[in-house]
């Protein structure tokens, strides 16, 4: 399922940009992002979830858990 289809046709001004990451942010984005890529590989959910503007990046994936056990093909 794509998301791209929700892209904004503009930026809305009036929503704040997400305030900067502490370090510690940064750190559980980063390892959100490894979790993913791990699960689901380097796939094009969360990119447009972003273009749509659902989401401000990495910071807003909150768990990762693969539907199947990695083994369940066995």
């Amino acid at each position: 399922m794509s998301y791209g289809k929700y892209k904004r046709a503009h930026v809305d001004e009036t929503l704040p940009p997400p305030p900067p990451l502490t370090p510690a942010q940064r750190q559980r984005a980063a390892e959100m992002r490894d979790k993913w890529r791990e699960a689901f590989g380097d796939d094009q959910l969360i990119r447009d979830l972003l273009d749509a503007g659902m989401i401000h990046g990495w910071r807003n994936v909150v768990s990762v858990t693969p539907i199947e056990a990695p083994d369940a093909d066995s």
